[in-house]
């Protein structure tokens, strides 16, 4: 997720970087991030696959809609699960830390923490990893630069993770299966490949991903379908649908509103995962 800047912005900055070595698997990106907001900004995030973590060093993150619990709450740091639905949360203030990106497989391994908990949820970091999740936001803002955080932040995600559960192998291999195709594999056909009953699949998947195997795929799809939108401006929506695999245009945009409450338009002009404005 990108913070927006816009009119209610006073200063600001941005850094990215995709880990490397052991880690460049697991997490898909860190984004470091330092703001001043004159005004306040409500965001409206989409359905997503991703679990993202935000380590917040200044002013907290206000959680305004949210399927699950925590709507209404602040939040210094939080954890959101995949969703298939929107949220919303309203940043203000002193906006500094860090967001990192995970799939919900390395999530479980890195938290410990069935993913089935964490969907369509907010969550506070200190729900998941109680004191030490504390001391690691204080130690990553007395870092002197981003380069130091992202080193504590590697050398700490890696030793979570390699002490942490790993997922069930045919959850992996039916995890992969979809994202490898953009949600195309139907879930009978995937189990049948695995050996395994449907009904085991869909309840082993929905403990470690978060979500139904079928859910997932539609929301993996949506995710295709936006990145087409985002970087072919030019391109029709119908053959954009097509080549996401949707049956038609309408099928296309249905989804869409049932994700992101947006339309296909709304998607060939903007950037990040949420849609803000200020407030």
């Amino acid at each position: 997720m990108h913070f927006t800047t816009g009119s209610c912005v006073h200063v600001g900055e941005v850094v990215c970087v995709r880990p490397r070595g052991v880690l460049a698997g697991s997490v898909r990106d860190y984004s470091g991030y330092r703001e001043h907001l004159v005004g306040t900004i409500n965001r409206r995030e989409f359905a997503s696959s991703t679990v993202l973590v935000n380590l917040t060093f200044g002013d907290p993150i206000t959680v305004v809609r949210t399927p699950g619990e925590g709507a209404g709450t602040y939040r210094e740091s939080l954890v959101t699960g995949p969703r298939d639905t929107s949220a919303e949360t309203l940043v203000g203030g002193r906006q500094h830390g860090i967001q990192l990106a995970l799939s919900p497989l390395d999530a479980y391994s890195i938290t410990g923490t069935p993913i089935r908990l964490l969907s369509n949820n907010c969550l506070d970091i200190g729900a998941l990893f109680g004191k030490p999740g504390s001391e690691l936001i204080e130690r990553l803002a007395e870092q002197p630069g981003w380069a130091q955080r992202f080193r504590l932040l590697d050398e700490t995600l890696r030793d979570l993770r390699d002490k942490g559960p790993r997922p069930d192998p045919v959850v992996a291999s039916a995890w992969h299966a979809l994202a490898r195709s953009s949600g195309a594999v139907r879930v009978a056909a995937l189990a049948d490949e695995l050996g395994v009953s449907r009904r085991h699949l869909v309840r082993r998947f929905t403990e470690q991903v978060g979500l139904p195997p079928k859910t997932v795929a539609r929301i993996v799809r949506f995710e295709r379908a936006i990145t087409l939108l985002h970087k072919r401006e030019r391109t029709t929506v119908a053959r954009i649908a097509a080549e996401a695999g949707y049956s038609d245009q309408a099928h296309l945009s249905r989804e869409i509103k049932a994700f992101s409450e947006g339309t296909p338009s709304q998607f060939t002009n903007r950037t990040g995962s949420g849609f803000a404005k200020a407030a």
